[in-house]
């Protein structure tokens, strides 16, 4: 039988941090997303709000800075990864200056949908156009059988990716889907980086996730994210023990990446800047981070940061300089 790797072997009481909780999008344009999580992907949304003056700093914003923040996510069947949204001025740096999966940073949305193309003529309904329709992807599992996952990618603003992310029928969904809809919320998070032994080494001693996949994989022709066909790609899938959802995804692409385009990756600054975590034990968390030497952005300190349900939090950088945010659950 081929083996999955999406049906975990440990057990949820194994976690010290849990699933990928809320992945925090910064853009100029806030009527854009909206359409895209609203009317694309089904998500419900909260009211915009100003964020009280005592985050400012939290997330890098100067005194004088105007900042609002929405949130989006599926209820119900269906419910996964949260997506936070500041909406912030264009004359904010991009993190990533173009659509190309090259660039050093946050890159991918994921959505797990049972119908690629019946949902690509939705987004076109919207406005939003995918890249380059949908593109088959041949993987091979732990057991050495090779199967076919197809995606389809469309371009959100600030020069972010979002995806549908379907699986062969003997596999589980890359999370849970709507029946109703055909479609899930967020199932995983990608980014591009650099530092990948040294990221690796954060997620798996600091954070307790299980590497369940670290490959290498060559682009082949007509890549969705606008990659050269033979491009080399470490990609790596990190889950939380016990989780067969909310994973994040790291891909090294070697000396093809290309440098980002904003002076870091967080907000200010647009595009995909913060990933949030849930912890059962915040104060080991810093104390795992402190021994491994990441940089300490604030905390542990009593903070609400916007829609996360705990107001004792940690805001880390790992190793390849990118926000991580740790919230008591």
């Amino acid at each position: 039988m081929t083996e999955d790797i999406f049906v975990p072997k440990s057990s949820p009481d194994d976690a010290l941090v849990g699933p990928l909780h809320t992945v925090t999008y910064v853009t100029a344009d806030k009527a854009r997303a909206e359409r895209i999580f609203r009317d694309g992907y089904g998500l419900d949304g909260t009211d915009w709000i100003e964020p009280a003056n005592g985050l400012r700093a939290y997330f890098g914003f100067q005194p004088s800075d105007r900042w609002q923040v929405c949130a989006f996510g599926k209820k119900g069947a269906g419910a996964n990864i949260q997506v936070r949204v500041f909406h912030v001025d264009d004359t904010r740096p991009l993190v990533r200056p173009a659509y190309q999966g090259l660039h050093h940073g946050g890159a991918t949305l994921s959505f797990p949908m049972n119908d690629l193309r019946a949902h690509e003529q939705v987004m076109a309904g919207i406005g939003v156009e995918s890249t380059i329709g949908v593109k088959e992807m041949e993987f091979a599992s732990p057991t050495g059988e090779t199967y076919i996952s197809a995606e389809i990618v469309y371009k959100a603003p600030d020069n972010v990716f979002v995806m549908g992310v379907t699986r062969p029928d003997i596999f589980v969904p890359t999370g849970p889907i709507d029946p109703e809809t055909g479609l899930g919320g967020p199932s995983y998070s990608a980014r591009c980086i650099r530092a990948a032994d040294e990221t690796i080494g954060f997620f798996r001693d600091v954070l307790g996730y299980e590497i369940r996949r670290d490959v290498i994989l060559e682009v082949g022709e007509r890549s969705a994210l606008n990659m050269p066909q033979g491009t080399r790609e470490r990609f790596v899938q990190g889950f939380a023990p016990g989780a067969q959802t909310g994973y994040v995804v790291l891909m090294d692409h070697g000396e093809a990446t290309k440098p980002s385009a904003a002076p870091g990756f967080g907000p200010p600054n647009r595009g995909i800047g913060v990933w949030s975590f849930g912890a059962r034990d915040v104060d080991e968390v810093h104390r795992r981070a402190t021994a491994f030497g990441v940089e300490i952005l604030s905390g542990p300190v009593s903070i609400q940061s916007p829609f996360l349900p705990n107001t004792k939090t940690l805001y880390v950088k790992d190793p390849d300089g990118f926000p991580i945010e740790i919230f008591e659950i």
